[in-house]
């Protein structure tokens, strides 16, 4: 099994050189949404990380270093109110 980071021309200890792949196929990630509600008590924001190829979603923390090589994507969510 491949891991879900990898180092781009050999292997580097720095988290933000490595990219970010999908842990089921392998499909480099470039996006990622940020999700303002808490999954549980005394918890912080969380990353939604979707694959556009499987469709395999990672949840991540909203500080997580993973993040810092992907593009924030906005999405308007609501009940309409």
């Amino acid at each position: 099994m491949k891991p879900a980071i990898e180092a781009p021309g050999g292997v580097s200890s720095d988290p933000f050189s490595k990219a970010v792949c999908c842990l089921r196929c392998e499909q480099k990630l470039q996006r990622y949404q940020l999700m303002r509600v808490s999954l549980g008590p005394g918890s912080s924001g969380h990353a939604l990380l979707s694959c556009p190829r499987c469709g395999h979603v990672e949840f991540l923390s909203e500080s997580s270093p993973l993040l810092q090589g992907l593009e924030m994507i906005a999405v308007d969510t609501g009940d309409g109110d």
